[in-house]
């Protein structure tokens, strides 16, 4: 074959000398056949087969230029086979380098690619046949037709996740990273194929759900910005619902991924046989920390139930053993033991037995979970806490918005005394780093502890005034004196007015 073929006809190499155009259609076969093997083994949106059609398509061109003039009919046939493997490497170059750019990675939807990569090799296959065999194409669409007939009949199911796939596609239910749930699956969508939906769940696991199984059923998908969960639990009759609500929304509003615009609902639902059951909904933006953010409510709200002294009560059906109570010896012990964590305290320390016992009377113990807050900014401060064990985070919020980290304190540590001294709003959020365990001293036992001795208030505020320095300069250098000791008295000026004595 002498003359130019119709693959160099397509490459727009005809017009130049043939030894020159074999030079490169030659250099054109290397680089295909380099990239091939370069990209077999790797994650690329363009596959080494595109490559490897291409070479063969050039490959064969140059065996049909080097036949015998005498073969010229085989040459031809060779030529055109040629033209219609580079084509389909050609089209399937384009339409990985399309679909590439324009889903970056996000999913695994072929449908429409293959579709319109079918539709372009059989165009080609026909103008390939009617150029160079002469075969007429309304032939090819009658035997094409009768094929399709047998095969429509034969591959009823396999027809039928196709369509599926194709109305899916059309009408967009989900896109490629949401989560859905249709039937008794639940995952991320990956992408939708010829036969089924691929789907990740949560285990890692890869559904291949068939698209008529999807069409049939009710789709649920969690691609909206805000997702409502929903969790119940049954708390006793003793505790008054307001007081549930108020106890459990405070939890749920400290919850990352909780989004804090929409505040959690607290429905009392039903009364139960030992508990009224409360629904509690509570949204989040993204549906991946759904199992998250329910463990860590569910876990929030053990703590807090338990801090204060809402029970989650057995059902009255169910054999209940409780140990007995503290005998004296052992309520003896436990009272020495918290007159002993009292004592660690800087400016309880020098305070004799009786003067604690005041404060036993208003002291509580109590736990909270790690990532709960004890405290907030611009709360009133009522109480005081003595970290047992475990450790905090004081964490100071700006105008701006964002957090600050200020300290982390530990055992016998002390937060929140200059609210509760002072009368004013706490100035950080103290927050739970671990599993937190704290004596709660009240604003009632200071208040019993001072009246009857107040020289007590005066040493404490000497103390006290000391942790107040940086926070209150201000105001000290406005009272008569300064220093140390002008800060004690405005200090004990402020502890008189709210312990009133």
């Amino acid at each position: 074959m002498k003359g130019a073929t119709p693959l160099q006809h397509v490459l727009g190499i005809h017009l130049i000398p043939i030894d020159l155009r074999i030079v490169v259609q030659g250099l054109i076969l290397l680089a295909a056949l380099l990239t091939a093997i370069a990209i077999r083994r790797r994650r690329f949106a363009l596959s080494s087969t595109t490559f490897v059609l291409v070479a063969a398509g050039l490959l064969l061109d140059l065996l049909a230029i080097g036949m015998p003039t005498a073969d010229a009919a085989a040459a031809q046939k060779i030529s055109a086979a040629a033209v219609v493997l580079f084509l389909f490497g050609l089209i399937r170059l384009v339409l990985e380098a399309i679909d590439a750019f324009t889903r970056r990675g996000r999913s695994e939807t072929t449908i429409f690619k293959d579709l319109v990569m079918f539709s372009l090799w059989g165009i080609v296959v026909g103008v390939v046949l009617y150029t160079d065999f002469g075969v007429q194409p309304l032939s090819i669409l009658t035997t094409t037709t009768v094929v399709a007939a047998v095969v429509g009949l034969a591959l009823q199911e396999t027809l039928s996740n196709i369509f599926s796939g194709l109305m899916l596609q059309l009408s967009k239910p989900f896109e490629p990273g949401d989560w859905v749930k249709a039937g008794d699956f639940i995952g991320r969508v990956k992408g939708i194929g010829w036969r089924s939906t691929i789907v990740m769940t949560r285990a890692n696991e890869r559904l291949d759900i068939p698209n008529t199984m999807i069409g049939k059923e009710v789709l649920v998908n969690y691609a909206e910005d805000e997702i409502c969960d929903e969790i119940s639990i049954g708390i006793s009759y003793n505790v008054p619902p307001n007081r549930v609500r108020e106890v459990v929304v405070k939890v749920l509003h400290d919850l990352p991924h909780v989004l804090p615009q929409r505040t959690p609902v607290v429905l009392p639902w039903e009364y139960g046989d030992s508990a009224i059951r409360y629904r509690i909904k509570y949204w989040i933006s993204d549906y991946t920390f759904q199992e998250q953010v329910r463990a860590e409510a569910v876990s929030s709200l053990w703590y807090a139930l338990r801090r204060h002294r809402m029970e989650i009560p057995f059902p009255i059906r169910t054999l209940e053993l409780r140990r007995a109570r503290r005998d004296r010896s052992a309520e003896a012990e436990y009272e020495r033991e918290l007159i002993h964590e009292l004592r660690k305290v800087d400016f309880l320390r020098e305070l004799d037995d009786s003067s604690l016992r005041l404060l036993l009377s208003s002291v509580q113990v109590h736990e909270f979970g790690a990532g709960e807050v004890l405290m907030r900014q611009g709360e009133a401060g009522e109480t005081m806490y003595i970290i047992r064990h475990g450790h905090v985070e004081v964490i100071a919020h700006g105008d701006s918005g964002s957090d600050r980290h200020l300290a982390t304190m530990g055992s016998s540590q002390v937060v929140g005394e200059a609210a509760l001294f002072t009368g004013e709003a706490r100035t950080a959020t103290i927050r739970a780093l671990d599993d937190v365990e704290v004596i709660e001293i009240s604003r009632d036992g200071l208040t019993r502890l001072f009246k009857q001795s107040p020289n007590t208030a005066n040493a404490i505020s000497e103390i006290v005034s000391a942790r107040l320095d940086e926070r209150q300069k201000a105001l000290a250098q406005s009272i008569e004196g300064n220093g140390r000791s002008g800060r004690s008295r405005w200090l004990l000026g402020k502890m008189r007015v709210i312990f009133d004595f």
